[in-house]
């Protein structure tokens, strides 16, 4: 039996203010007001056996939407998972934001303890857990996906770190899991963080010569990959069958959403508002004073001490220099690069890269700490101990909800509440075959649109409606579903053709699901099949996963 880690221990006992306010009856409001929603959602496609969950029967104003088909999946599975066994879902959302906290540092502590030192790793690990952003993202933002990207980060990094040091292949096995994790969890922080992963690779590589293991990280990527395949494929080859323009305009338009120097490196400001054009965000925008200090000291340092540790201060130094490369992309001076990268314009907010910040400087501060105890240990621990203490004065009053809601599922998913979540963001991911949004609530039966049909039974499922008809007259059947990729209708067992066209007593075209039947009695069918693509990419993830094991 291994013995207790007391430095685990003691972590997570420091760490329990960032999430104990979570830990009670009720709920928050946050700004994506959609995580239990989502998690709502899953639960359907899971008790449909919907898996891989890309259709969801109630977004769109219960038109139903391809939601899992473009949004990382992953969190929503755990999410419906522990509602299955029996937690409510916003117990479920809480709970994943509580062990967003716990597993990041723990993470972080691995990582730092296999790279430096079980002492440093403790303060690297609550550098990375009392981060200004990261309250935000949980207490203003409620972005449950990009906050639960914090556990994979170290964790990439640790394990290839182990891999060059040990040769061994389970850690090889750990990145391709963990990378696979991240895909899956949240798109847009894989987006901008595998560049870094990749410097973080290749410098290993170049300090050890070990250059076989270059390939065999290239495999590992591509079983990562492999494995995410089933989201990854559908998600860059069906965008174009969505609408996107509302994900990249206005309040989204990246433009508005540079930060300044004085928010970067001097503002300790939090608020609960929204990021703005200018100075006037109402948002926390901030690096941590702390943790940019303690970043530099550990590059002095590097200097001080390089000919007793040349490989550490090379590693600090990329570090370093991948951080201001970080920065200088959240800075208004970046622009130009923004502007002739067409693909960043999907990252929304410049400020996003604050989440590799916060991860590079919480290595950089640990860093410091290191070696400013191999010059003197009783300094180096001090200056820990000062560090930690005003860590929590600085920005332990941060993580914290705005208001609490002493409410319970069933008020979440009725009355108001279930209406206005029904809509919310109603513009992203729809169907191009809609040309707008829904304006009013799907209709509970389909519309008879020409002929006479009684409808005998009805049933709406998570990526399926079906029933019973009796058409007594050659009839056209418009189904309250949107019509989309891989959408199928039967009558009796029969694949029949269908349109989405005929827009009538319509005020704008919602490409609704149009069949026609002629006079006879059928069970009817409408549901989501994969397409080509979605087929290739379920055969790959499920090859790959056969191929690890």
């Amino acid at each position: 039996m291994k013995r207790i880690n007391w430095w685990i221990v003691a972590l997570i006992i420091l760490i329990v203010p960032t999430f104990y306010q979570l830990v009670r009856p009720g709920f928050f409001p946050m700004q994506d007001d959609l995580q239990a929603f989502r998690v709502h959602q899953m639960v359907k496609c899971l008790k449909d056996f919907q898996i891989p969950c890309r259709w969801v029967p109630d977004m769109g104003y219960q038109y139903g939407y391809p939601q899992f088909n473009f949004y990382g999946p992953l969190p929503y599975y755990l999410g419906g998972i522990l509602n299955l066994v029996g937690i409510q879902v916003i117990d479920a959302v809480k709970m994943l934001f509580i062990l967003g906290f716990v597993l990041s540092a723990i993470s972080m502590f691995i990582f730092l303890r296999a790279f430096l030192d079980e002492k440093v790793a403790f303060l690297g690990s609550l550098l990375y857990s009392y981060a200004p952003s990261k309250a935000a993202e949980v207490y203003v933002r409620g972005s449950l996906s990009e906050f639960l990207t914090f556990i994979f980060l170290p964790l990439l990094f640790w394990s290839s770190w182990q891999f060059i040091k040990l040769k061994k292949n389970k850690y090889l096995l750990w990145f391709t899991i963990v990378l696979s994790a991240l895909l899956t969890t949240h798109n847009l922080t894989s987006l901008i963080f595998i560049p870094i992963l990749g410097i973080w690779i290749l410098t290993l590589i170049i300090q050890s010569g070990e250059w076989r293991t270059f390939i065999k990280f290239i495999l590992a990527s591509l079983f990562g990959l492999g494995l995410s395949a089933f989201y990854l494929l559908p998600l860059i080859f069906e965008s174009k069958f969505v609408h996107l323009e509302t994900l990249i305009g206005g309040y989204f338009d990246y433009r508005q959403h540079f930060v300044s120097f004085y928010q970067l490196f001097i503002s300790n400001y939090f608020g609960y508002g929204s990021s703005v054009f200018g100075l006037a965000d109402e948002v926390t925008l901030s690096t941590g004073s702390l943790h940019w200090i303690l970043a530099v000291l550990a590059v002095v340092l590097s200097f001080v001490l390089y000919k007793k540790y040349k490989k550490l201060a090379s590693l600090i130094w990329v570090l370093a220099a991948v951080e201001l490369a970080v920065l200088f992309m959240i800075h208004q001076k970046s622009a130009f690069i923004w502007e002739n990268l067409g693909f960043l314009i999907w990252l929304q907010f410049p400020w996003r890269f604050l989440i590799d910040s916060v991860f590079l400087l919480s290595i950089l501060g640990g860093s410091a700490i290191f070696m400013l105890s191999k010059i003197n240990q009783r300094l180096g621990v001090g200056v820990g101990i000062l560090a930690i203490s005003l860590l929590i004065v600085l920005h332990g009053s941060f993580f914290r909800p705005k208001a609490w809601l002493d409410i319970t599922d069933s008020d979440k998913f009725s009355g108001e509440s279930w209406e206005k979540q029904l809509t919310i963001s109603i513009f992203d991911y729809l169907p191009t075959f809609a040309k707008l949004p829904p304006n009013k609530k799907a209709q509970d039966l389909p519309e008879v649109l020409v002929g006479e049909a009684d409808f005998k039974k009805y049933q709406k499922g998570s990526n399926f409606q079906k029933g019973e008809i009796e058409v007594k007259k050659d009839a056209l059947i418009r189904a309250p579903i949107f019509d989309f990729p891989g959408m199928a209708v039967l009558a009796n067992g029969e694949l029949i053709s269908h349109r989405h066209d005929d827009c009538r007593n319509q005020e704008y075209c919602l490409g609704l699901v149009t069949f026609s039947l002629p006079v006879g009695n059928y069970n009817f069918e409408i549901k989501l099949q994969d397409t080509p693509i979605r087929q290739l990419g379920n055969i790959i993830s499920i090859g790959s996963l056969l191929l690890l094991v």
